[in-house]
């Protein structure tokens, strides 16, 4: 996984993916299953939003916005990712948001957004920041505006009542929704629906856990699209995993591997991470002994406690799948256009997962229409799972254990 020369990319989640309607604008709405999706609130939750500029991600920003978190809006494009964040910013809701920049193809560029995160949490460590008032202005209770650019927007953000962030930040919420479909091959052959769809997304993960906690959640956009998904990994002659291989070359069978990679580093981060894992204990005591966000620091990092889970927004119309069909196929896909989500219902899924207390400490792998599905068998095997993520590492140059334990300072 390497820099390579910027080609256009069909750029969304797209599968199963996108839809529109205005997630989060009644205080309980029916999704496209019927299952009703309260507004639950995120007030003072700092959350980040890969691919956010657009389509569900943006669906999704809106609805975290809407509920009063703070969301870093993670885009490789930075343009469409201001317009974007205006947009919202102009419309009065309860949350704030920024923009920071990530290509998810250059490991490179991952590595200095987790390093400007990093540095925007410590700067909000022991400092005590007061937002009141309505249009956005604010009172720093005296103690000076801080300097952290974040806290800065999700001041300048902030459109009505009054919010209390004290002691350490970290990471509630990390949405990897940004993701590609249908895009030729990298310059050296390589597939880059792997790189950009799972490889990106488990670098961004594994870098971000250090500044999650106890309760923390990761949601990993993936696809029913994985069911045609597999995955077969080349072996050395002891027998051990050590590369994908690159096995097929059509776009939808390289889109469907992705996808179902994003379920089994789903599974692998809940055995690794979740509620019942060997941190799990250890989080929940370090947490209710120094509390959570106190600013206090350990050589032992608290990582265990995590929400992990994978969803599939469905079918949503976000334009890619017309893009890449033959014109006489998207002339019979057009009668089916009413039934295709919208990229807010496609979002539904997402804040549920995000949100829902009905998931807290609750390991759901795979959730469609708001429910826990069952993936398909090559998603539930544990075994390819923890060779997935061991190969990943490796393929990113980066130690299966350890780069993600380091002090939390």
């Amino acid at each position: 996984m390497t820099p390579l020369a910027q080609t256009p990319a069909k750029a969304g989640n797209g599968t199963d993916a996108g839809t529109q309607r205005s997630a989060g604008d009644s205080v309980h709405r029916s999704t496209a299953s019927g299952h009703l999706v309260g507004d639950m609130s995120m007030e003072g939750k700092y959350c980040i939003v890969t691919g956010s500029n657009c389509g569900i991600g943006l669906q999704v920003a809106r609805g975290l916005m809407r509920r009063g978190a703070h969301v870093i809006m993670a885009c490789r494009n930075m343009t469409a990712c201001e317009q974007a964040a205006a947009a919202l910013r102009s419309e009065g809701l309860s949350g704030s948001c920024t923009c920071r920049m990530i290509d998810l193809e250059n490991p490179s560029s991952i590595r200095a957004f987790v390093s400007q995160q990093a540095a925007e949490l410590a700067a909000s460590t022991d400092s005590e920041v007061l937002f009141m008032g309505a249009g956005g202005s604010n009172n720093n209770s005296g103690s000076g505006r801080p300097s952290d650019a974040g806290v800065e927007d999700a001041a300048a953000g902030l459109h009505g009542g009054q919010r209390l962030r004290q002691g350490r930040r970290y990471v509630d919420v990390l949405v990897n929704n940004a993701g590609v479909m249908g895009v030729s091959p990298a310059a050296d052959g390589s597939d880059r629906h792997l790189t950009i769809n799972h490889l990106g997304p488990y670098l961004l993960t594994r870098l971000l856990l250090p500044h999650m906690t106890h309760g923390s959640r990761i949601i990993n956009v993936a696809s029913r699209a994985h069911y045609n998904g597999s995955l077969s990994l080349a072996s050395n002659p002891d027998g051990r995993a050590e590369t994908i291989r690159n096995d097929t070359h059509h776009w939808f069978w390289q889109y469907s591997r992705s996808k179902l990679c994003n379920v089994l580093f789903t599974a692998e981060l809940q055995r690794r991470y979740g509620y019942d894992s060997p941190f799990a204990l250890t989080a929940a005591k370090s947490s209710s002994s120094r509390g959570i966000g106190d600013g206090s620091s350990s050589n032992l990092p608290v990582i265990g406690g995590i929400g992990a889970h994978a969803v599939s927004p469905g079918l949503v119309d976000t334009g890619i799948i017309r893009y890449l069909l033959p014109g006489q196929l998207r002339w019979l896909l057009a009668p089916l256009r009413p039934f295709f989500r919208t990229p807010e219902q496609g979002a539904e899924v997402v804040l549920y997962a995000a949100s829902s207390p009905e998931l807290q400490a609750r390991n759901a792998l795979f959730l469609h229409d708001c429910r826990e599905r069952q993936p398909s068998v090559a998603a539930r095997d544990p075994r390819l799972a923890a060779d997935l993520w061991r190969v990943s590492a490796a393929l990113l140059g980066m130690p299966e254990e350890g780069e993600e334990l380091g002090p939390r300072e």
